[in-house]
């Protein structure tokens, strides 16, 4: 049962980056459907946070801090080089093409950083909740 629960935990995961990078990823044509962007973002993200605490495992937690790092690092990257990447893809398509702007590169980084507080939240909740267990059990002894 315990590995039905990693599975999904990873599952909600992977749903809640790829709503999320479907926020500053380009848009081809009209890309009507990736204005629903955040509002899936907020539904899996209520599912992940569910699934982790039904978890609550440590490891999977701090194995999923580290790939919203990663994403974050690699989001702030395009970023970076968006200006470029913005004069090639005009210069080199005749269709219609949108890359993302500023704002919505801060709206990706604020839901991140709403994953990341709330998975360092319950890492430091959980330690300190099994230390006072500890220190309870010792004191009793």
């Amino acid at each position: 049962m315990k590995i039905i629960k990693i599975i999904l935990y990873y599952l909600l995961l992977v749903s809640t980056l790829y709503a999320g990078v479907s926020i500053i990823s380009p848009l081809y044509g009209t890309g009507w459907h990736f204005s629903l962007a955040s509002m899936y973002w907020a539904v899996f993200s209520v599912l992940f946070i569910g699934s982790d605490l039904w978890l609550h495992h440590k490891i999977s937690r701090l194995i999923a801090l580290s790939i919203l790092a990663l994403a974050y690092l690699m989001s702030f990257e395009y970023y970076l080089f968006c200006d470029e990447y913005r004069s090639v893809v005009h210069q080199g398509s005749s269709g219609k093409i949108f890359l993302a702007d500023i704002g919505k590169f801060h709206k990706y980084w604020f839901y991140q950083g709403l994953l990341v507080a709330y998975l360092l939240l319950t890492i430091g909740v959980s330690h300190l909740l099994r230390r006072k267990k500890l220190l309870t059990n010792r004191d009793n002894a």
